[in-house]
């Protein structure tokens, strides 16, 4: 998380300009990379939710996602969006006071689970660098949980392996 946060900050201060994801004319660039990922911090911690669920196909809002979610210190919890109704239903309970980006297509599948559903367009409309937004103190501890992967389930109920920040540093 520390690590994240400097090999960001690094790519930020020397390759500003470069395009980190997506195609060179429109990508996000490493410091726009590093303002979502302030802003969104910001937006986490002011929401004071326990997790960031991400339930949607990979684009530029799970880089976003990723980086945030570090930077407040919040637990990523990326949710394959093919399962069916009664797996996704499990699977977010664990999270009530979760923010969710789930994809338009499958928010009806997640349902009403009692968290904060946003569509991946609304978390880079959050995000966006002119909201601004100070991730606050980032403190490192090391047995912080860094994301919760679930197991696919196939022949089981899937099961969360927990990735702790030392384990990824």
């Amino acid at each position: 998380h520390v690590y994240g946060r400097l090999l960001l900050d690094f790519y930020a201060s020397g390759f500003a300009d470069r395009v980190a994801f997506g195609p060179r004319a429109g990508g996000v660039t490493y410091a726009e990379l590093q303002s979502r990922a302030n802003t969104g911090a910001a937006l986490l911690r002011e929401l004071g939710v326990e997790h960031l669920v991400y339930v949607a196909t990979n684009g530029p809002e799970f880089p976003v996602a990723l980086f945030a979610a570090a930077r407040a210190e919040v637990p990523r919890v990326p949710v394959n969006y093919r399962l069916g109704r009664e797996q996704l239903h499990e699977l977010l309970a664990h999270h009530p006071s979760s923010l969710v980006v789930v994809e338009d297509e499958v928010r009806d599948l997640v349902g009403q689970t009692g968290t904060k559903r946003i569509s991946p367009a609304e978390w880079m409309a959050l995000t966006d660098p002119a909201n601004g937004g100070d991730p606050g103190p980032e403190p490192f501890d090391p047995e912080a949980i860094a994301p919760l992967l679930y197991t696919s389930g196939t022949t089981a109920a899937p099961k969360a392996a927990v990735l702790r920040h030392r384990h990824l540093t």
